[in-house]
């Protein structure tokens, strides 16, 4: 019996740079985790390669998934799919979306050598969980949350959006005679590592490694590299943040805030000037890098900055 018609195919390893930005480019809501700098970051710091996906539906690409490996025996190689497969469209129906899922599963499996821990970018809804399992995943971990600002809208709408406690403080922030920085050249990078790695050994909370933060903005210099807001204030900095770029999209990655940041207000003052920086600069959605139940402090920070909270499905095998 031949097997039913697939209208997919998923062309593997085939693309160069500049046909994966430009797709990536394309896609609605694109991740810094399915970026080509991302896996080259990743290689340098941490060995392995990754696989390169183009998902064509009737000869026309449509999406994009990216697959970490690290090959540990001749017939061991351990995979990781993190925040991907991403589409150029807004959605893909259900059923369709099966059918990639099912090809997904079929190249990466254990009985084949490939185990797969798969993080998918999908909302986490009970449809979504049904999909994967029935094309054979199983679900073992909770799924990474965050706030989505969508930055369409003009300022104005965009800062009427802001929760009323967190404007407020935004306009004290606006009245301690604060100066904006915004610099890529990784100059002011290695100003921030070294409090951001203070600050995340004392409070243990997980975090990328200064080490790759560097390497990413080595291998991104050329395209769109990260990039660090300072805040000054009599001619010292006293908070600072990292966005990544990605596609049409940024995430917050990395921040710190001193005793007199905080005392200013700095943060909130970063954060809206980090809107103000992307919207103009023509990016057209900000993640604000997840939300985490031990900081309560910090999720409410970034839920009052009035995007969209959201909650992926979770982690597969």
């Amino acid at each position: 019996m031949a097997p039913p018609f697939n209208p997919f195919r998923i062309d593997w390893n085939t693309c160069t740079f500049g046909e994966w930005e430009a797709l990536l480019a394309r896609c609605k809501r694109p991740t810094l985790l399915q970026t080509w700098q991302y896996a080259m970051a990743l290689a340098k710091t941490e060995g392995g390669k990754a696989d390169f996906g183009i998902i064509h539906f009737e000869n026309k690409p449509v999406g994009l998934v990216q697959v970490q490996t690290r090959r540990w025996l001749p017939f061991l190689t351990t995979c990781k799919i993190h925040r991907g497969p991403l589409w150029i469209y807004d959605e893909i129906p259900g059923e369709m979306l099966k059918l990639v899922l099912g090809m997904i599963r079929q190249r990466y499996h254990l009985f084949k050598g490939r185990p797969l821990v798969f993080h998918p970018e999908m909302r986490d809804t009970e449809t979504a969980r049904k999909r994967l399992k029935a094309t054979g995943f199983y679900r073992r971990q909770d799924g990474y949350e965050s706030v989505w600002m969508d930055l369409a809208p003009d300022v104005a709408t965009l800062r009427a959006g802001l929760d009323r406690k967190w404007r407020n403080k935004l306009n004290q922030a606006e009245r301690n005679g604060l100066v904006l920085e915004a610099d890529t050249t990784g100059r002011a990078l290695d100003w921030l590592m070294e409090p951001y790695l203070e600050d995340k050994m004392a409070r243990n909370y997980r975090g990328p490694s200064p080490a790759f933060m560097r390497v990413l903005q080595q291998v991104s210099a050329d395209t769109a590299p990260p990039v660090v807001l300072r805040a000054f204030h009599q001619g010292q900095p006293v908070a600072g943040v990292l966005l990544v770029r990605h596609g049409v999209a940024a995430t917050y990655q990395v921040g710190w805030n001193g005793e007199a940041g905080r005392d200013l207000k700095a943060h909130h003052f970063l954060l809206w000037q980090s809107v103000l920086w992307l919207k103009e600069s023509g990016y057209t959605g900000f993640d604000l890098g997840g939300l985490n139940e031990t900081t309560p402090g910090i999720a409410r920070f970034k839920t009052g900055m009035g995007g969209q909270p959201f909650r992926l499905v979770g982690g597969y095998v």
